[in-house]
């Protein structure tokens, strides 16, 4: 017969009853980590992939029954009807990943109009315009998740045209209003004498974001970034004119002023490893800190290829029992693929393409070819770089090769899906022209427009890195 524990201590009992609470409570997490592990990994696919907004029916009923299992589970009821209930959940989030990739090419500029509304906080600024539009893309969601297209297209080109308008309201309210504002109270304040420049390009700015948005109500991109720098240089304006009266009233020194414009530059190179030296001024510790965050980005993408690479060998190895010899043959192949990859590389300097490995894919990023405004027509100055473009195919003579054209967030999104499609279809054009005879796979033009950006459209930079055409170069399996 088993002995019961009994102590007189209090803090004995206290302690014990504390160690077996800890010890229930990670028997209950692991059982949890152990039942939930599948569906929390496609829970966490279809959020990343917007099922909520793209795939709302199919979504909804994964949800429901997903928290239904985590009710039984706190409950202690049956896992036999927890595991049911996370089965289910997680056939309906695959249906619903699925039907996001639909979704996204169905309603691919309905998404961009959502995506504009919410970076201009219409949620905030168009609050009912934004609801409105938030009713017509579920509806024409739903209507997609159920097979009937036309009704999908139907509301979400609805959905589109309230969007913009939610957008063209927030911006009118968020940016222009809040930047007219601002500049109204720096001149209140005078600060047009302390600040004059900085005002001034508040002032045009603003001007500038009004004509646009006159011109067009279809095209805010560029006026929703101009509204939003007006509004920001006001600030920036009334900041440096407190600045200057601080040295004119003596509050602060020049020199003090000077240190202090360097200790940002100091933390972030520290941050970095990096000692920031000053005697030459902050040019030379600006350029070591903009080196050395490139090297981090390189290592960054070279580690998550070797990650992709470490999982696939993973999963070759976890088949090894029923496949026997399939290891040997996929590190042939990956041999065979990083020989490409190299001998693709040695082609192209730094300034004419970036070479990128996707799996077993390549990707060449041709940033050294360029196309004059509103034109698909490619000049004679870049068939050099399309000529060693004709020499990598030949890595893959075989293979199918997809031409992908996008362009920044600058101009209506169907203008740019329309330009995008067209360079990359001149791009097509004459590799089928000029192709080597030995390449003989197929050679597709496809165009994104703006909705697969790699840098950010609200700097000149980033709009060039958006402004490309990238190569995706598929071997035949």
């Amino acid at each position: 017969m088993g002995k019961t524990i009994m102590t007189s201590n209090p803090f004995a009992t206290g302690l014990l009853l504390l160690f077996l609470s800890s010890a229930a409570a990670a028997d209950s997490s692991a059982m949890r980590a152990s039942l939930f592990s599948e569906a929390d990994k496609i829970y966490s696919t279809a959020k990343d992939a917007r099922a909520d907004i793209l795939a709302p029916r199919s979504y909804g009923e994964a949800t429901k029954l997903y928290q239904k299992a985590e009710g039984r589970l706190k409950r202690g009821q049956s896992i036999e009807r927890i595991r049911q209930d996370l089965d289910r959940a997680i056939e309906y989030f695959n249906t619903a990943v699925e039907a996001t990739r639909l979704a996204d090419v169905t309603f691919t500029t309905a998404v961009q109009a959502r995506n504009n509304a919410e970076a201009a906080q219409a949620n905030d600024y168009a609050k009912d315009s934004w609801k409105e539009a938030e009713e017509q893309f579920a509806t024409a969601a739903r209507a997609l998740e159920s097979g009937n297209v036309n009704r999908a297209r139907k509301y979400a080109d609805t959905a589109e045209a309230t969007y913009r308008d939610a957008e063209l309201a927030a911006i009118k309210v968020n940016y222009l209003s809040e930047a007219r504002k601002l500049i109204a109270s720096a001149k209140k304040a005078k600060v047009d004498r302390l600040a004059p420049k900085t005002l001034s390009k508040a002032q045009a700015l603003l001007k500038d974001a009004e004509a646009k948005l006159s011109a067009s109500r279809y095209d805010t991109d560029e006026p929703r970034l101009l509204a939003k720098q007006a509004k920001y240089e006001a600030k920036h304006a009334i900041y440096i004119a407190d600045i200057v009266t601080d040295l004119r009233s003596k509050k602060i020194s020049p020199e003090d002023l000077i240190l202090q414009s360097e200790n940002p530059v100091v933390e972030i190179a520290s941050a970095l490893d990096l000692v920031a030296e000053f005697d030459e001024g902050l040019a030379p510790p600006t350029e070591q800190i903009r080196q050395e965050i490139g090297k981090l980005r390189q290592q960054a993408f070279e580690l998550a290829e070797r990650q992709n690479q470490i999982l696939a060998l993973e999963t070759e190895m976890q088949s090894m029992e029923q496949k026997l010899g399939v290891q040997s043959q996929r590190l042939e192949k990956q041999e065979q693929h990083r020989q490409r990859l190299r001998q693709v590389e040695s082609l192209f300097s730094p300034s004419e393409a970036i070479v990128l490995s996707q799996g077993d894919n390549v990707v060449i990023r041709t940033i050294g070819l360029n196309f004059g405004s509103g034109s698909a027509n490619i000049e004679s100055q870049y068939f050099g770089l399309l000529k060693k473009v004709q020499q990598a195919l030949r890595q893959y003579p075989n293979g199918t090769v997809v031409v992908e054209g996008h362009t920044d967030s600058f101009g209506s999104d169907a203008q740019n899906l329309v330009l995008s499609k067209k360079r990359a279809e001149a791009v097509r054009d004459y590799l089928l022209a000029n192709r080597p005879s030995d390449v003989t796979g197929r050679i597709d033009a496809v165009g994104y427009g703006e909705s697969r950006p790699i840098g950010n459209n609200e700097t000149p930079e980033g709009r060039v890195k958006n402004r490309r055409i990238d190569l995706l170069l598929i071997p035949k399996v």
